[in-house]
């Protein structure tokens, strides 16, 4: 057998294998928990500008953006990016999700006495972030105020009765290894069974793109993000559409969106890990602990507290995991283009070798020739005798 056909002959079987997947975007096999995972999708300066396809902008946030990174904006409307060029992404529309999702409306009070207070936990990746007009700085190295915020969401916490894990340990410096320092604290946090986890940061963005006023007062949005690189995707991301339908039916606008990026952010240690972000470096640090109390009252809604914390029923979930209606807008799923992506570079990597292999132009078209001539018809019944 000639190399060219070894060549082509195991590139059918990687295809074959590729496209018997039935989806390039299917969740990864679950991972050991000491797995550590890097994490540059976050910025240290900077923010990424996402616009639709008429020029919009959809979303300014801290976060890198690459192909396939999805955007779930304030109306419910699911976006995917398709491009990014620099520190600016392009997204179209895929579809919508309905607004509607089954919620317990559990009233913002103390659980009942009778009843054992469930465990939140709350930490910081990030621990140097900070609010330039509050503190003069966007970060401080070992005492960013992003942890006060996490104070104000945990005293709501508490007053509606909940008890509260705030763990202050520093995971500095601000870099791609933040997340590997977390995830040891999120580990030893899971030991003390807690019903929800959050990471809370800040973004960076300009103010603009998270001031909001809740009850007549300065309050900052709220991004949820959900990591596309774990196993749970699903599932965290169906809890942060829970989240969001909770918050906006009390408090409409205080959530800015949810972005499912490319990342983990730990999430694969616990499918109600969320990453939250209180407003922007340009934000008010008092706007963002208003913000931080509020969304504390919605917690009650999302989380069953009398069935021991877990995460309220949803409805059924349809063919793609998802809770709730959703409408597509794409008539060809995303995949289709990863999978001719790696046809065509298949095709190309056969070329380069059958040159190299022949060692010029010439010879590799006659090598193609009789390829096609003789040994294709293998694969189609017997061969051709050769005269």
């Amino acid at each position: 057998m000639s190399y060219l056909r070894t060549v082509l002959l195991y590139s059918s079987i990687l295809l074959s294998v590729l496209l018997s997947a039935g989806n390039l975007y299917a969740e990864p096999l679950a991972q050991d928990s000491d797995t550590v995972y890097n994490n540059d999708a976050e910025m240290i300066s900077g923010y990424t500008t996402i616009v639709d396809e008429q020029g919009q902008i959809i979303l300014q946030t801290g976060h890198q953006a690459y192909p396939g990174d999805q955007f779930i904006n304030e109306d419910d409307t699911l976006y995917e990016i398709i491009s990014v060029e620099g520190n600016v992404g392009k997204a179209r529309v895929i579809g919508s999700y309905s607004s509607i999702l089954p919620i317990y409306n559990v009233p913002a009070q103390a659980a009942p006495a009778e009843v054992p207070k469930p465990l939140i936990g709350i930490y910081h990746t990030h621990t140097d972030e900070s609010y330039i007009p509050s503190d003069g700085r966007a970060t401080e190295r070992g005492k960013g105020s992003i942890m006060l915020v996490g104070d104000a969401f945990a005293r709501r916490l508490k007053k509606l009765g909940y008890q509260v894990d705030h763990n202050k340990t520093l995971h500095d410096p601000h870099d791609a290894n933040a997340y590997h320092r977390s995830r040891r604290t999120v580990m030893k946090m899971l030991k003390n069974q807690p019903v929800a986890l959050f990471d809370v940061h800040r973004n960076s963005a300009p103010a603009s793109a998270y001031r909001t006023t809740i009850n007549g007062q300065e309050a900052t949005k709220i991004l949820l993000v959900v990591g596309r690189q774990n196993q749970s995707r699903i599932t965290i991301q169906n809890y942060a559409r829970q989240i969001k339908a909770a918050t906006d039916a009390r408090y409409k606008g205080l959530i800015r969106g949810i972005f499912i990026a490319h990342g983990n952010y730990n999430q694969d240690l616990s499918p109600r890990n969320i990453l939250i972000e209180v407003g922007t470096q340009y934000s008010n640090r008092e706007a963002a602990e208003r913000s931080a109390a509020l969304f504390a009252d919605i917690v009650p809604s999302f989380l069953n507290s009398a069935a021991g914390g877990g995460v309220a029923q949803a409805s059924p979930p349809g063919d793609d995991g998802t809770v709730g209606s959703f409408t597509t807008t794409d008539p060809v799923s995303p995949a289709y283009y990863d999978i001719l992506w790696i046809v065509l570079a298949l095709i190309a990597g056969a070329a380069v070798y059958l040159y190299l292999s022949t060692g010029s132009l010439k010879e590799a078209k006659q090598k193609l020739r009789n390829f096609v001539k003789y040994e294709f018809t293998n694969f189609l019944g017997p061969r051709r005798k050769r005269k």
